[in-house]
């Protein structure tokens, strides 16, 4: 018994210290969002010339949806550009791209699959073209709101070097387990990066609904290459000093699929990355934030590092029971707290951005998913992650869930963005 009790504690205050931090830091974040200093939103501005890249790998079904979408935005065609990745495709994209008068470029490179070797490839040819001003990048499963390029531009006209868009589900009345990604999308991508704008951070990249100025693309160019590229690239921009703006006022959304194995493909190629980054270029972000004494590079070194919910969810529950099992009343209180912790981020998270019912009710089935998740996550550490660009499986395509909620052409309501506080 005092071996167990031993190692109880063993395994409970590493837990619990990883489990307190994390909830700290989320719910500084949240404060932010809720009490934080509100920014002004800059007046559109539609003089700078865009180019729209949408980067795909065997979308043919889908992607007439998401390249309808933009054209319907409110942006002036005359100043924007859409230009769609054919990326190592063996379907029919590039024709079917073609066909509705898109320009197309295609990529053909097997032994660099992946959309940061797509975006790197897109962007050398971009800047090639001197009347290009902002690059914009939209996947090819996405719908945006109308004012999107409007946001992204005035944003980029005001200063910024880069600029990321909310990235939403757009299906979680379809299943609990669609309702349960809105929830965590929404807190990932729209809670935190608000939050860290708020305070003044960099909001971080999400991967599509962003916007880089042609300058920043000419002074460090793209070099992300893994497979969370987004969250890579955001880190080596941190590195050379720059910085993301948030603009909440639009968004970007896609379906999610309707059961949690649908989600796996997509759930594993993002722990691959996060875990390469990790070990990677956390250690130079955390050094470059002490020697200059930069809370924006240290608050991104972080990313990387925070465990998702379930995961944070696992390790808080393991630090109450550790206490419990080794009579220390201490971390058993500890782990109590944390795990109230989280559940006040959790539902004050959902509440800032107006989460609608289907998610609150979702949350009852959160036990059994939170288990599929770990499960999923130790496959993958064992597995060592996805060999190349793994495109998402969607249940319906073209997404009969996604037309039927919001449509492309209308400003972020209702259940997205409504009580949002920008």
């Amino acid at each position: 018994m005092p071996l167990l009790k031993q190692t109880a504690k063993a395994i409970g205050w590493p837990c619990a210290a990883v489990g307190a931090l994390s909830d700290v830091h989320l719910l500084g974040l949240l404060a932010a969002v809720v009490w934080g200093r509100k920014r002004r939103t800059p007046e559109p501005y539609a003089a700078l010339r865009v180019l729209v890249v949408v980067p795909a790998h065997n979308e043919e079904t889908q992607i007439i949806e998401t390249l309808r979408s933009i054209e319907a935005s409110s942006y002036p065609a005359e100043n924007r550009r859409i230009v769609v990745v054919a990326d190592n495709c063996t379907d029919r994209t590039a024709p079917v791209v073609r066909a509705a008068g898109i320009d197309v470029w295609e990529r053909e490179e097997p032994d660099r699959r992946g959309k940061g070797y797509a975006l790197e490839w897109a962007f050398s040819r971009v800047l090639e073209d001197p009347s290009v001003q902002a690059v914009c990048v939209i996947d090819a499963d996405c719908e945006v709101s109308s004012n999107l390029l409007a946001a992204l531009a005035a944003r980029l006209r005001a200063g910024a070097e880069a600029v990321q868009a909310p990235y939403l589900i757009s299906n979680p009345n379809a299943s609990p387990s669609a309702a349960l990604r809105w929830a965590g999308f929404a807190l990932f991508n729209v809670v935190r990066p608000l939050g860290r704008q708020r305070l003044g951070l960099s909001s971080g990249l999400l991967g599509t609904g962003m916007a880089f100025s042609r300058s920043l693309l000419l002074r460090s160019p793209w070099r992300a290459f893994s497979h969370a590229e987004d969250r890579e690239q955001h880190l080596r921009w941190v590195l050379d000093g720059a910085r993301v703006d948030f603009a909440p006022e639009a968004q970007i959304r896609s379906a999610a699929p309707t059961t949690a194995t649908g989600a796996q493909a997509q759930m594993r190629r993002w722990d691959s990355g996060r875990e390469s980054l990790a070990t990677g270029l956390t250690p130079r972000v955390v050094g470059r934030g002490l020697r200059t004494r930069d809370l924006t590079a240290l608050e991104a070194a972080l990313e990387p590092v925070l465990p998702p919910q379930s995961v944070l969810l696992g390790i808080n529950l393991a630090a109450l029971a550790a206490g419990r099992i080794a009579g220390a009343r201490m971390l058993a209180r500890v782990g109590a707290s944390a795990v109230l912790a989280q559940v006040a981020y959790v539902a004050g998270g959902l509440a800032a951005v107006n989460a609608p019912r289907s998610v609150w009710q979702a949350l009852l089935t959160a036990p059994r998913f939170v288990l599929h998740r770990l499960a999923g996550l130790a496959r993958s550490l064992a597995s060592g992650g996805p060999s190349g660009w793994e495109r998402t499986p969607r249940e319906t395509e073209p997404s009969e869930a996604a037309a039927k909620t919001t449509p492309p052409d209308v400003e972020p309501t209702g259940s997205d963005l409504a009580r949002l506080p920008v």
